[in-house]
């Protein structure tokens, strides 16, 4: 039989119809396989506050997957409730960035009913001991210097879990410590702009960054009786609102995190008085870079000072 030209050219167009689907389906077997297996390999960080997540994604790259137990600034930490899914995310995964301190003290006990052999444990507190203030401050977070220290432990136990990648890690260690200098230059923008203030707060959230400006930070007792929503005695208080009706301070610093009656009355009476009020946050919102959060923040500090400073040049 005499096949007509049009019925060859039909089935050559079939077979390298078929051809073609062939090598695409190798391909995308070949993609498969290798996704699986990049999944696989990938490190499993699980940071209790999103700002230690924002360190860990920086510094392990696409090689590491980050889940950040309180990722905003809408919860309060020190309320936070665990459940169980956060324990078996805690028993998968290979390393666990914490603060310590008692700021994430409901991390402990899950650590230690989930124990694991290969898990790797750090926690600011130990990293950055050194840097820690006398009062056992727990809002490490707010120091650049103690994120530097467990930003470097964390790479040394990223490079242990996978030493193929150890040159990732170092190299993106250095970026992390990159992305601190803007945080440094704002803190001296805002020195040459407003220097030698005398400062307080509703909590003890901020110390660490207030000591790093350089400013006095006054009225610790009625900040430290305000944490973890303990009321301060009624001595303190009426001490802390007579030196804010008397304008015996520069700033006000509040956490946005923390709600009660007399949080927002230290905040009402110092905006009465005209002192300059700046809420700041202990978790930064899921996503948001560690330095820019606390840019962020310290930018926000200097436009209130630049606004009382103006109203006041204008009587």
């Amino acid at each position: 039989m005499v096949l007509s030209h049009r019925s060859c050219r039909s089935r050559s167009a079939v077979h390298a119809g078929q051809v073609f689907l062939r090598r695409t389906l190798t391909l995308l077997v070949l993609f498969c396989l290798g996704a699986t297996a990049q999944a696989q390999a990938a490190i499993h960080a699980v940071a209790a506050e999103s700002s230690y997540g924002s360190m860990i994604e920086t510094i392990g790259g696409d090689h590491v997957e980050v889940v950040s137990l309180l990722d905003s600034p809408d919860v309060n930490p020190h309320a936070f409730r665990a459940d169980p899914q956060i324990a078996r995310q805690l028993q998968d995964a290979d390393l666990v960035v914490l603060n310590g301190l008692g700021f994430d003290g409901w991390m402990e006990p899950l650590l230690e009913s989930t124990q694991s052999d290969k898990r790797q444990v750090i926690r600011a507190s130990e990293a950055g001991s050194h840097l820690v203030m006398a009062d056992q401050n727990p809002h490490l977070f707010y120091s650049p210097r103690i994120m530097l220290a467990t930003a470097s432990r964390v790479a040394s136990a990223l490079e242990t879990l996978d030493p193929q990648h150890a040159a990732d890690y170092r190299a993106n260690l250095d970026a992390f410590k990159q992305t601190l200098a803007p945080v440094y230059s704002a803190v001296q923008d805002l020195i040459a702009d407003h220097p030698n203030l005398s400062v307080t707060a509703t909590v003890p959230v901020y110390s660490y960054m207030i000591a790093l400006l350089g400013y006095a930070n006054r009225y610790h007792d009625i900040q430290f009786a305000s944490m973890d929503n303990h009321q301060p005695s009624a001595r303190q208080v009426a001490t802390f609102t007579k030196a804010l009706e008397q304008r015996s301070v520069d700033l006000l610093i509040y956490n946005q995190q923390v709600h009660n009656r007399l949080t927002e009355s230290q905040v009402a009476t110092a905006k009465q008085a005209g002192i300059p009020t700046v809420g700041v946050s202990a978790i930064p919102l899921h996503g948001e870079d560690y330095a820019a959060w606390q840019v962020r923040q310290l930018d926000a500090i200097h436009a209130a000072l630049d606004k009382a400073e103006a109203d006041a040049k204008r009587g």
